[in-house]
């Protein structure tokens, strides 16, 4: 006659136990071996010293600019958090070169007028052509084109997952 055992661990717990011991085992030899707080001190001092004075320097930076700008008095860091929140552009600059002797003259004006008809004349000439509307009727049938043969590669992988669940004796539920 057979004996129950008087402890039954399910399986699943048993193997988590065992996976769990060797970093368990870890953690206690390191809590009996590791070096005191000084000693572990002592060391970072010793391998790290330029780290610890650049995170120093950078501590007292940060808090300086923490200061500067709860400081309503200091104009110098208002000024740069202004620039912070135009996004770094102080001042607009020009994206082309300024003609001061043409800039606010009647000569200047003229010669502003003859390049906005110049540019719409050549908008016209591109319209005339349309090869910008052949251009975009194009694209949009391809992006047509795109979509129906998605659809169709769906259905095709639906009907054939239906038709192999079937074939291999897949119950419908």
């Amino acid at each position: 006659m057979t004996t129950k055992p008087k402890i039954k661990i399910p399986v699943h717990v048993f193997v988590y136990t065992i996976a769990f011991l060797p970093g368990a085992a870890y953690a206690y030899h390191w809590y009996k071996n590791a070096p005191s707080d000084e000693e572990h001190e002592a060391n970072l001092r010793q391998k790290y010293a330029h780290h610890i004075e650049a995170s120093k320097e950078k501590h007292e930076n940060m808090s300086k600019f923490l200061q500067g700008m709860t400081d309503p008095n200091n104009k110098e860091m208002q000024a740069r958090m202004a620039e912070v929140l135009r996004g770094g552009r102080g001042d607009k600059k020009r994206l082309h070169a300024v003609d001061e002797g043409l800039y606010g003259t009647d000569e200047g004006a003229k010669r502003q007028l003859q390049e906005m008809d110049k540019t719409k004349r050549k908008v016209k000439k591109k319209g005339a052509k349309g090869s910008a509307a052949a251009s975009i009727d194009e694209e949009s049938i391809r992006k047509q084109q795109v979509i129906k043969q998605s659809v169709a590669a769906v259905a095709v992988a639906g009907v054939l997952a239906a038709g192999a669940s079937v074939f291999f004796g897949g119950k419908r539920q």
